[in-house]
């Protein structure tokens, strides 16, 4: 009954979400949609660039509320916000008995996020907002990160 009532909750409260999703993100999957699937492509990404924005914003804000560093909030609850999903994802193509996907899909994700999380942005600002500029780098967290890394290792 327990399990029952938080189905309920959990549904209630994602309704909306799914709702809007579903009314904008056309299901590629449907043969009436399937000539549409890179709008479905650009659709999503856009979709989660809007929720990171928030995300962020988000945690932002609660660290200058209870005045934790924007670095700290970024490591610990970005960073797991944003690697736990890959970890789950690895985990089931894992139990599914595809190692090797699983393996590619950690690899993959870091590679990607590295070079167009932060390749994108720095070649627009060096090549067509300022051309030749450089771009800086805030390395007060780099300790922090460094000892979370080995910690975690």
């Amino acid at each position: 009954p327990a399990d029952g009532k938080m189905n309920k909750i959990k549904w209630l409260l994602t309704w909306p979400l799914i709702f809007v999703l579903f009314t904008t993100i056309p299901n590629c999957s449907k043969p009436r949609w399937e000539k549409y699937f890179m709008l479905t492509f650009i659709l999503s990404t856009l979709w989660i660039a809007l929720f990171s924005y928030f995300m962020v914003w988000m945690v932002t804000v609660i660290g200058y509320t209870l005045g934790i560093p924007d670095v700290i909030m970024g490591i610990t609850f970005l960073a797991a916000g944003t690697s736990v999903p890959d970890c789950m994802a690895s985990l089931i193509v894992a139990r599914q008995g595809l190692g090797d996907m699983a393996v590619s899909n950690t690899v993959g994700s870091n590679v990607f996020d590295i070079l167009v999380g932060l390749g994108v942005p720095w070649g627009l600002q060096t090549m067509a907002i300022d051309y030749g500029s450089t771009v800086k780098i805030n390395s007060k967290g780099l300790v922090y990160s460094v000892a979370l890394l080995l910690g975690s290792v």
